[in-house]
């Protein structure tokens, strides 16, 4: 062979990993009179030795069956032994791989050596199998029920390799993780506990109340709008309530006035409550309680401005009177609460319901809204709860 005949060779050798009996099919027969061709083995040893490159993981299966080809020729399939010195090989320049990438990418790692072992196994799998194959073959007739049951246990061990790659990547779960998922496992068991519990139980004081209060508001044609259950409820209920007149007034008037929030009110009802001293004192006076009259209604007051004490119709009625409205209150059990009646007119009342089973600590109180569909369309909405 000329020197650029073994250049093409070399050039060949690198792009195909080695595989000889490729090369050997696809070069054009020669006569029986030209010179003999060199072994394989001598003719795959100079690519090996110009190639510096180190064998990658998913590589090196092909590599070691360059090697085999070399060690055996075309002497027939790979036996048992050189099966496991392969493995042996390949197990060898993983362990290298794996150095390289590092305990950043353990999962990769992980996932790369899950491969290699199933695929491993699964040639073995098969080797195991071709011989029993071979043996029923020489045993005669009764090799039939033999060679399929050693098919099916190919088969199971297939199963069992896919089933492993497929769980590669969860492969030994962190602690971290153990402890996440038996955390939510005992929350689930415990939701599901409660819930159990409650159906037993049947219909909360909460659920009942509900029901009743939408029932009382049926007849006005009003429904129960939520608010935010956070110590300032009354004042948030105030505020949607003059939100919705707002809304509901001509463009000209709603855009010349704006609506006080929450924090706004609270200062509003201080402010009367302090200038109209003689009105509450009576209420918020507490003959065994430190300080005097005025002491007392001062303290009250700043607690009002600046905290998120609950409000009452203590606040209510002072509300009523610094806003100029009336303030009705719906409640189950008792009858309509009415302040501010002399302000009746003056721009439609402020209508509040009032809930005493809504949370766990008790009172709360909640805006109305007009029902949208009527009052059919509100029955019918609890019937589908129900």
């Amino acid at each position: 062979m000329g020197r650029r005949g073994m250049k093409s060779f070399l050039k060949g050798a690198h792009k195909q990993h080695g595989s000889d009996d490729e090369a050997a099919d696809a070069a054009p027969e020669q006569p029986s009179t030209s010179a003999p061709k060199a072994p394989a083995s001598q003719s795959a040893q100079p690519p090996k030795a110009a190639d510096p490159q180190p064998v990658k993981a998913a590589d090196a299966h092909d590599a070691d069956d360059s090697d085999d080809d070399e060690e055996g020729g075309s002497k027939g399939p790979e036996t048992r032994g050189k099966m496991l010195q392969r493995h042996k090989r390949e197990m060898a320049a993983h362990k290298k791989t794996v150095q390289k990438l590092g305990s950043k990418k353990k999962d990769e790692a992980a996932r790369l050596t899950a491969e290699m072992e199933a695929r491993h196994a699964r040639e073995l799998a098969e080797l195991e199998q071709r011989e029993q194959q071979q043996q029923q073959q020489a045993a005669g007739g009764a090799g039939g029920e033999a060679a399929a049951s050693a098919a099916a246990a190919g088969e199971q061990l297939a199963g069992l390799e896919l089933a492993a790659e497929a769980g590669a990547e969860h492969k030994k779960p962190s602690k971290a993780q153990k402890r996440r998922e038996k955390l939510a496992q005992q929350e689930a068991e415990r939701a599901a506990r409660i819930a159990s519990e409650q159906a037993a139980l049947g219909p909360s004081d909460k659920a009942v109340e509900e029901a009743q209060l939408r029932a009382l508001l049926r007849p006005h044609g009003l429904g129960i709008r939520e608010i935010r259950a956070d110590g300032h409820c009354l004042y948030r209920a105030i505020e949607d309530q003059l939100t919705q007149h707002a809304q509901q007034a001509p463009t000209s008037s709603s855009s010349s006035t704006s609506v006080p929030d929450y924090q706004t009110l609270r200062r509003l009802a201080a402010a009367h409550i302090r200038s109209h001293a003689d009105d509450f004192l009576p209420f918020v006076y507490d003959e065994d309680a430190a300080g005097g009259p005025a002491e007392q209604l001062e303290e009250y007051c700043e607690e009002l401005e600046g905290s998120a004490v609950w409000g009452g119709q203590l606040e209510l009625g002072a509300l009523a009177q610094a806003l100029r409205r009336q303030i009705k209150v719906y409640a189950t059990g008792m009858p309509l609460v009415s302040l501010g009646d002399e302000h009746a007119g003056a721009g439609g009342a402020v209508q509040l319901c009032y809930l005493r089973h809504a949370f766990g600590l008790g009172e709360h109180y909640n805006s109305v809204e007009p029902l949208v569909g009527g009052a059919e369309e509100e029955e019918g909405k609890e019937e589908g709860e129900r």
